[in-house]
């Protein structure tokens, strides 16, 4: 099951400033609904989100990575597992300068599969979406600071 979603916001940094704070693991990790602290394993970075999915809840791991940090954007994949369901992740995220700050456009493409993927589809799309709007309101906040 797969889901997209996207989106846009301005904010009062400029695209440099906007990117720069993007390209920290801590602050792509705080980000994301649910997830604590994370640590660095090679390439990737891991930590631990909390996920309710329906009446099922409990813990998936997290693991994601930098596949582009450019001077205009970022892209982050990652993959989360747990709760007998995999879920594959992409974030692109573009800057544009706009009068004195910044528009930022975002996309998250995300692809479930596993138990709880196949027995309640319907909730486990609608916390994916939940889970990428909550992320955008997050980052729209943190920049907004």
């Amino acid at each position: 099951m797969k889901i997209e979603e996207s989106g846009r916001f301005s904010v009062n940094k400029p695209p440099e400033k906007v990117v720069e704070l993007l390209a920290k693991p801590e602050v792509v990790a705080k980000l994301i609904p649910g997830v604590g602290k994370i640590e660095k394993a090679g390439d990737e970075y891991v930590g631990e989100a909390q996920v309710k999915l329906g009446h099922l809840s409990g813990k998936m791991t997290a693991r994601f990575r930098y596949e582009a940090v450019r001077s205009d954007g970022v892209v982050v994949v990652g993959r989360a597992t747990g709760l007998q369901t995999t879920a594959d992740f992409r974030i692109e995220v573009s800057v544009k300068p706009s009068g004195s700050g910044s528009d930022v456009y975002w996309k998250f493409a995300g692809e479930a599969r596993g138990l709880a993927a196949s027995l309640a589809p319907g909730i486990v799309k609608s916390a994916l979406k939940k889970m990428a709007e909550d992320a955008a309101i997050n980052l729209a906040q943190f920049l907004s600071q």
